[in-house]
């Protein structure tokens, strides 16, 4: 039995193309299903944890990064249960960088092959985030961008937060390391690679190696625009302004109550206290 949860929402209506042409596929060849579509913010979460209890083993997000945040949160316990990630939305970070394709019924396929994998996400408090967590310049895109996915895109939005940018002051503690205090354009602890469709802030992280990589772009004494290009174009590991840790723990603490984001969704008021789960989500093999 495949378990469909869909936001019909994502990606400007992808998501609803989508599903039609997976009903159509399961249609045609008998695979038994359920589909369970979300009606407002968090309701996936509600829903995978149902079907969880009713004994699901395999459950599938169909929609953006957002959704497979919310269904990763739903899940109790991955013992007996399977994710599976039908990309949907407008960036589809996490599937580009794990290859998961973008055809939906290639993406289904890999599913229906049956072979798992176990890969790690980032435990925050009571949260979890599969991709990239982080606070600074993308929360500021991203709560911009909010509610208007056909206005206005990620790039431009980001230009026009550069142009009104300040640094955030924020704390970064490591296990057995003092407090170190940065101004910081942007700070990212990262399970993948990418984020803001298709920006690379962490190319060197590997989705099962059982490490994060903190990654910090501080605040330049000039023109932060120049270091915006280099990070475009993925250039920017190597610039003095930019460190680059492996960790399996890390607290970030954004001060003046500053917003972070966990797989692009904004949270209000609290601390990055992350740590990896090495191999805690049971998912399928591409």
């Amino acid at each position: 039995m495949l378990n469909f949860i869909v936001n019909i929402r994502s990606g400007n209506g992808l998501g609803s193309k989508n599903l039609n042409r997976i009903i159509a596929y399961c249609n045609k060849n008998n695979i038994e299903n359920t589909i369970n579509i979300t009606n407002y913010p968090g309701h996936a979460i509600k829903i995978a944890k149902e079907l969880s209890e009713r004994g699901a083993q395999t459950i599938i997000a169909v929609g953006g990064d957002g959704t497979f945040h919310e269904v990763l949160n739903g899940i109790p316990s991955f013992e007996h249960t399977s994710l599976g990630f039908i990309p949907s939305g407008r960036g589809n970070d996490f599937a580009r960088s794990m290859g998961i394709p973008l055809d939906p019924i290639q993406a289904l396929n890999i599913i229906e092959r049956g072979k798992t994998k176990n890969l790690d996400y980032i435990q925050i408090g009571d949260k979890r985030c599969l991709n990239i967590a982080g606070t600074g310049l993308d929360t500021d895109v991203l709560k911009r961008v909010a509610g208007r996915p056909s206005k206005i895109t990620y790039l431009k939005s980001l230009l026009y937060c550069v142009r009104h940018f300040e640094p955030y002051d924020i704390d970064v503690t490591l296990p057995g390391e003092e407090k170190t205090s940065y101004k910081a354009i942007i700070v990212g602890i990262c399970n993948g690679t990418q984020f803001g469709g298709g920006l690379r802030l962490s190319p060197r992280s590997i989705v099962d190696d059982g490490l994060l990589e903190l990654i910090i772009i501080q605040m330049p004494k000039g023109s932060i625009l120049p270091i915006l290009l280099k990070f475009l174009r993925g250039k920017h590991l190597g610039l003095p302004i930019t460190k680059c840790i492996q960790c399996e723990e890390v607290t970030i603490h954004p001060q003046g109550g500053r917003p972070v984001q966990l797989d692009g969704e904004i949270y209000e008021n609290t601390d990055l206290t992350c740590k990896v789960v090495k191999g805690g989500l049971k998912t399928f093999e591409i």
